[in-house]
């Protein structure tokens, strides 16, 4: 599905073509989470790294992009690179170098000292990235929308929708959340990561997003589209809409 002519999400998956520079972008891997949770003692299965390697893998099936671009929390750890952290972002960049042309890391708020880790294994790491007018920024910091630029892409917000039925059961799935603000196109993307569900734009004011850019735009007039892993898209209008749809706004 094309969010707009020449950016189309790949089936069900948290993944973003980008045509016009034959690149895949994902973001907020957070890659190493379930090492640091055991730390801490909650134990998880070890399920993130062989999923991601597997959609990826299914993705690049369906579109056989040159180019990776992720657009930042690498990594999940913010004050330290872990034993964990290390080992999972060093093996997945040496997939990532074997299979694309050029691997471009977005630093995100929790990627401190992850210099050490992209340098040794040949990626290219940026606070942020204009590429022939695509803007790339992890999205935990504000923005000048006076910049030039076509697009904006970014993460950190982590967007999912609850969605309800007659009985009063829900369920959370990620989104992808997309529009125009000031004349430009803005994408947000969901998280890669398995356990990162985030944000529940529907639910929460605006007020208590993560980002301080959407925090400063009107997220309501945005449109939605869910992800359930093996299914159609879930197209969704509005968030204003849809949060009147399911009588939480009059």
């Amino acid at each position: 599905m094309e969010l707009f002519p020449g950016m189309r999400i790949i089936n069900s998956f948290p993944a973003l073509y980008i045509e016009p520079l034959d690149l895949l972008v994902i973001s907020d891997l957070h890659l190493g989470f379930e090492g640091i949770m055991s730390e801490q003692g909650v134990f998880l299965p070890k399920v993130q790294f062989t999923k991601l390697i597997e959609i990826i893998g299914k993705v690049l099936q369906e579109v056989e992009a040159e180019n990776l671009l992720i657009n930042g929390d690498l990594k999940h750890e913010f004050s330290e690179t872990t034993y964990h952290e290390f080992k999972e972002v060093g093996d997945f960049l040496t997939f990532a170098k074997e299979r694309f042309k050029r691997v471009i890391v977005i630093k995100g708020n929790h990627d401190n000292f992850i210099i050490y880790v992209t340098k040794r294994y040949g990626a290219e790491l940026y606070d942020e990235l204009n590429l022939r007018g695509f803007y790339f920024l992890h999205g935990h910091k504000p923005i000048d929308w006076k910049r030039k630029f076509n697009c904006l892409i970014i993460g950190h917000e982590h967007p999912s929708i609850v969605l309800f039925d007659e009985i009063g059961g829900k369920e959370k799935v990620k989104c992808f959340l997309y529009g125009e603000v000031m004349g430009k196109k803005l994408i947000v993307m969901p998280a890669m990561s398995y356990f990162a569900y985030g944000t529940d734009i529907n639910l929460i004011p605006r007020s208590e997003l993560l980002s301080p850019i959407l925090k400063e735009i009107e997220v309501d007039s945005l449109k939605a589209v869910g992800l359930i892993e093996g299914e159609q898209l879930l197209r969704f209008p509005t968030i204003l809409e849809l949060k009147k749809a399911q009588r939480l706004v009059e």
